[in-house]
């Protein structure tokens, strides 16, 4: 089966990544950082997450042909190769675990608050295995289909929550302190591209290098980026900075505001849908990505896809303990998953980069001076 992909596919497969999770959550901690001014935050962001993705699309290009657990044994040695790689790989697993957290919390507490939690950590990560199981490729047209009908519920949910809009509610523009800065853009930057690397690198393999595939990555993560400001832009002028605050999830609350002639309402199911659609390429490719390195880690035939169901049953029970409460996951996502996301997706593709360009001008100097011998 072909599992090269395409420019376009890239692209949505990017946008879809990173938007995930954080098209709830952070419009919240941006308000808790910069009140009205949340959006400056997501713009200072998705600047510096562009520098990321060039990084990244450097590294991809100069390792052609190898997935992440490939380019570690190539350029670590085997043995600490594999090490690096399995470490990376449970990794995945935990962040794999928290992204089913959040879909499980999400559901019981604004939808179905009767419905058991296990059975809807069970019935996503089922999904999840599936899509990892049938290739990157099937996945990346699955998101083209979807891809469309995002756009449009999307544009129809900003349309209809309009007349709600009140611009007054930006002002004053500007009033931001440094440190508010920073961690706001940090935010913006440790949920929606520090994760990239690990994810996407998993399948640095089946991408065809072409003039158009760097472009698909930038234009990618710039689509997030706005998409995500428009958010951030609406629910500010719509909820209010204060309630923005407070809110868990403002953008679920933003929908329930839609009201056109008192016959159009409650119509928060649009971004239910959305969000589900999102978080579910998210975690599938965080899946495929874990199956992928434990296959490799352990020389597994098809991308270790015959440890599909175990690592789903796995990361399904992990999922109701990763987080033991609500205040934990706050303190969590807050303080150590930034030290994280800045290993992962920062000081590590770092260390790839200088290991890549060591290892390549030592194969250079062997070749240009192999002749005179």
């Amino acid at each position: 089966m072909n599992e090269m992909l395409s420019s376009r596919q890239i692209m949505i497969l990017v946008l879809l990544f990173m938007v995930g999770t954080t098209i709830l959550v952070v419009p919240s901690a941006l308000a808790n950082e910069a009140k009205q001014n949340a959006w400056i935050l997501q713009i200072v962001g998705t600047s510096i997450g562009l520098l990321f993705l060039a990084l990244y699309i450097l590294i991809f290009k100069r390792n052609k042909g190898l997935n992440l657990f490939q380019m570690n044994e190539r350029l670590f040695g085997r043995w600490l190769g594999k090490g690096i790689s399995l470490l990376i790989t449970f990794a995945i697993m935990i962040i794999c675990a928290q992204v089913l957290f959040y879909i499980g919390s999400f559901i019981t507490t604004q939808i179905m608050p009767d419905t058991p939690v296990e059975a809807i950590h069970v019935l996503f990560i089922i999904t999840a295995m599936l899509g990892a199981n049938f290739g990157i490729a099937n996945l990346a047209r699955t998101a083209e289909i979807f891809f469309p009908w995002i756009i449009l519920l999307f544009v129809m949910f900003i349309l209809l929550i309009m007349p709600e809009v009140k611009p007054e509610m930006l002002l004053p523009i500007g009033e931001l302190e440094g440190m508010s800065l920073v961690r706001g853009t940090l935010q913006v930057v440790n949920y929606s591209y520090l994760p990239l690397f690990i994810t996407f690198a998993a399948f640095n393999s089946t991408l065809v290098w072409k003039p158009g595939i760097g472009k698909a990555f930038v234009i990618g993560g710039l689509l997030s980026g706005i998409f995500l400001m428009i958010l951030v832009l609406v629910s500010t002028m719509v909820l209010g900075p204060a309630n923005s605050e407070t809110q868990i999830y403002p953008t679920y609350v933003l929908a329930r505001k839609i009201n056109v002639g008192n016959f159009l309402q409650r119509i928060e199911v649009i971004v239910a849908f959305l969000w589900f659609v999102f978080v579910y390429f998210k975690l599938t490719l965080y899946f495929y990505a874990m199956m992928t390195g434990f296959g490799e880690v352990f020389q597994l035939p098809n991308q270790g896809k015959i440890l599909c169901f175990p690592l789903g049953m796995i990361t399904s029970v992990l999922s109701l303990v990763v987080y033991p409460n609500f205040v934990y996951k706050t303190k969590w996502d807050t303080t150590t998953w930034t030290s994280e996301a800045i290993l992962l997706g920062l000081l590590y593709p770092l260390l790839i980069l200088v290991m890549t360009t060591y290892k390549n001008k030592k194969a250079s100097t062997i070749t240009a001076s192999g002749p005179n011998k």
